[in-house]
């Protein structure tokens, strides 16, 4: 008796692994997209002392890989991905970035827009925003 128990037991040996094989694979972790609206709150600041402008903004809480403004004063050429400059920010709290831009030209019109690069390298932009300078 104990060698035909031992039999049955062998024999269940091959379709037990499969099963347990089967299982093992359906437990991978699903990837999880979290959406994040960066631009949702920006509260953007521009501040013009003695001829040193600054611009601070709050970002949504995410780990970005890089976080920027593109800087310049022909709108016209804005479209074509060459009539701005791109300044990186500095983070100075947990949300708010800033970046400091000098040698504007005075009473002039700058059109600016917010960038964000997540850890793959996506881009993107808020809308475009103005200001001009003191003259």
């Amino acid at each position: 008796m104990n060698s035909r128990l031992l039999k049955d037991v062998k024999s269940l040996k091959m379709p037990l692994f499969a099963i347990c094989l089967l299982v093992l694979m359906g437990c991978k972790k699903d990837v999880v997209e979290v959406s994040v609206d960066a631009f949702s709150d920006l509260n953007a600041e521009i501040k013009q002392v003695q001829g040193v402008n600054s611009l601070q903004f709050t970002l949504q809480e995410f780990p970005y890989k890089e976080v920027g403004v593109k800087l310049g004063a022909n709108k016209s050429k804005w479209y074509q991905k060459d009539g701005f400059t791109l300044i990186i920010a500095n983070q100075v709290s947990s949300s708010r970035y800033g970046i400091f831009f000098n040698s504007l030209t005075p009473n002039t019109t700058y059109y600016y827009q917010i960038y964000v690069k997540n850890a793959s390298g996506k881009e993107i932009s808020s809308d475009l925003f103005s200001f001009t300078t003191n003259p």
